[in-house]
């Protein structure tokens, strides 16, 4: 499989998705996960771009072209949705800042029409958006599952903060 990155004169970076297209991207724009993504330890790459509709962003890996995720905003969908970082998430983000932190959740589509997505409140994704640097937590005994249904067609709920924890 051939890398799907290629660096041009002015610090940019052009990355293949099979998804979005070419996506020219400032080179410090991409996010790293140092321990990589659950299920995809090699990808530690990706570039955070935000979706055509409010609360949701597009993950796209910058090794696989193949390799797109569809992230929430899980405050907006689940406006019970709460989360307590450990000393352990905070130092693997360089940040205890709320203002730098974005948590986001992977969403599954659904299989059929009339079936809710889901979305993965167990492990979200961590992000230091000053630093670009993230990480999956596993939030053993939350409560939350990985794979919380929730319907597209219903609308989010009141939020003016994207990520807030």
């Amino acid at each position: 499989m051939s890398t799907p990155v290629a660096a041009t004169l002015d610090d940019r970076l052009t990355i293949s998705s099979d998804l979005l297209g070419a996506l020219e991207i400032p080179a410090h724009d991409i996010v790293r996960f140092p321990g990589g993504l659950y299920g995809f330890p090699e990808c530690r790459a990706f570039v955070l771009l935000p979706a055509a509709r409010d609360g949701f962003f597009w993950l796209q890996s910058t090794d696989y072209s193949t390799l797109s995720f569809l992230l929430a905003d899980p405050f907006v969908w689940f406006p019970e949705y709460h989360i307590d970082l450990d000393d352990a998430d905070l130092a693997r983000l360089g940040s205890n800042d709320p203002q730098h932190l974005l948590v986001l959740a992977i969403v599954t589509m659904p299989a059929g029409a009339g079936d809710p997505c889901t979305a993965n409140l167990h492990a979200p994704l961590l992000i230091n958006v000053r630093e670009h640097t993230a990480h999956q937590s596993i939030r053993p005994d939350d409560g939350y599952g990985i794979r919380e249904p929730f319907y597209l067609e219903q609308p989010p709920a009141e939020s003016d903060v994207v990520g807030a924890l």
